[in-house]
């Protein structure tokens, strides 16, 4: 994983071809994230993402035939980058809480047994 200011692992061309699947919110997590921490920290394949996504956007308003429709289109990009980092947050929170209650429940298991071996005096 990478954060700002850092170069991504991942090249130009696989960011490229995920493109599509970003528009559509169909990578996983960790795809996510590296496609995200990525075209952040390369001007070309964001420029990239930023064609992509205005030409989504236009063509889901001409087929909505929205009357409020949004031509800010560099701002609508930049909140959905927002909301995807949001994502990612959100579901490494939920990772983290599911490992700890995987772990507690573990740890409270083997205390059990081992209170049921001392009194039932399996080994003794």
């Amino acid at each position: 994983m990478t954060r700002k200011g850092q170069v991504s692992e991942m090249d130009c061309r696989t960011a490229e071809s995920m493109v599509n699947r970003y528009i559509d919110h169909t990578l996983k997590v960790d795809e996510l994230e590296e496609f995200l921490d990525h075209v952040e920290s390369c001007p070309s394949c964001y420029d990239e993402l930023e064609t992509y996504f205005i030409v989504h956007e236009v063509t889901q308003q001409l087929d909505d035939q929205a009357e409020n429709t949004v031509l800010d289109f560099k701002t609508l990009l930049a909140q959905d980058i927002r909301k995807s980092r949001r994502y990612i947050h959100k579901k490494r929170g939920m990772q983290f809480a599911a490992g700890m209650l995987i772990l507690m429940l573990t740890g409270a298991l083997i205390v059990f047994l081992i209170f049921l071996i001392a009194e039932l005096g399996i080994f003794a």
